[in-house]
């Protein structure tokens, strides 16, 4: 293998969401996810910006595509807004711009485009993923699962939204438990069968889709944490925030190592098919 290329990091696209002020489109993203998977992956980052609906899908999956080949992994993060499944499951080719496209904290329709194709390319490149929160959410509605739109409806004591009279550094401190479930890729990375974890969204998962593996899930019913069953690279999506608090959490860490590790074979595997 060629030395240059062997000492060459792993570089993964993580999705961006769409902020509307003023009149003014803005494609932004949280640093954390950045200065997590750099230390903790050791992946270097290219952001994927969203997707306005004049285009087709086909003309937008194309030109995502081009992109993407180029990539080792996808990340999907986390958001305030939530997430319209019908981007997802509707006639993909007729995708249209709407005045109500982009609602602050409430709906980030180009978000969903994005998330929808890039779903879609990293399945056709088997290329490793890593959900985060609403990421979560999206790969199980992108494989035809059901999405719960309020979380305060299932009973069951579980709380999964944020108390916003904290601090922001404490709404995102672990809050519950998850219960880890043998024989999927989490069981591989942790020997503890229960984790605590952090808890900031809305809607959520409590029914998988049929090529979903269920890999962890709160004492309420509510799936914590995910695969792709037909994937052979990782594929993975967890509920909470990894990134937040990774400088101070081991459980963090791994998740980030065990991806980056993930994407870094890919890289190799892809050099040596070249």
């Amino acid at each position: 293998m060629d030395k240059d290329f062997a000492e060459t990091c792993a570089v993964v696209g993580v999705t961006a969401n769409r902020y509307l002020d003023d009149g003014v489109h803005r494609d932004w993203l949280r640093r954390r996810y950045i200065e997590s998977l750099g230390k903790y992956a050791s992946v270097e980052c290219l952001i994927l910006p969203t997707i306005d609906g004049d285009a087709s899908w086909d003309a937008s999956v194309r030109r995502l595509r081009e992109v993407m080949r180029r990539l080792d992994g996808l990340v999907l993060t986390g958001d305030e807004s939530n997430l319209d499944p019908d981007i997802f499951n509707r006639n993909e080719n007729s995708w249209r711009r709407a005045d109500d496209d982009i609602i602050s904290g409430v709906r980030d329709r180009p978000r969903d485009r994005l998330s929808s194709a890039a779903l879609t390319i990293a399945a056709e490149l088997d290329m490793p993923i890593l959900g985060i929160c609403r990421g979560l959410q999206e790969m199980n509605v992108h494989r035809h699962g059901s999405l719960q739109e309020d979380m305060a409806l299932i009973d069951g004591g579980v709380v999964h939204s944020e108390n916003a009279d904290l601090p922001r550094d404490q709404q995102y401190l672990p809050v519950h438990s998850v219960n880890v479930v043998a024989g999927g890729i989490l069981s591989t990375i942790f020997t503890e069968k229960k984790l605590k974890v952090n808890s900031l969204h809305n809607q959520g998962v409590v029914e998988a889709a049929p090529d979903v593996r269920v890999e962890a899930v709160a004492d309420d019913g509510a799936i914590e944490a995910l695969s792709y069953r037909s994937a052979r690279n990782f594929q993975l999506a967890v509920q909470w925030h990894p990134e937040w608090h990774a400088a101070n959490d081991t459980a963090s860490q791994k998740i980030f190592r065990k991806f980056g590790e993930a994407c870094n074979v890919y890289k190799t595997d892809k050099f040596l098919k070249a």
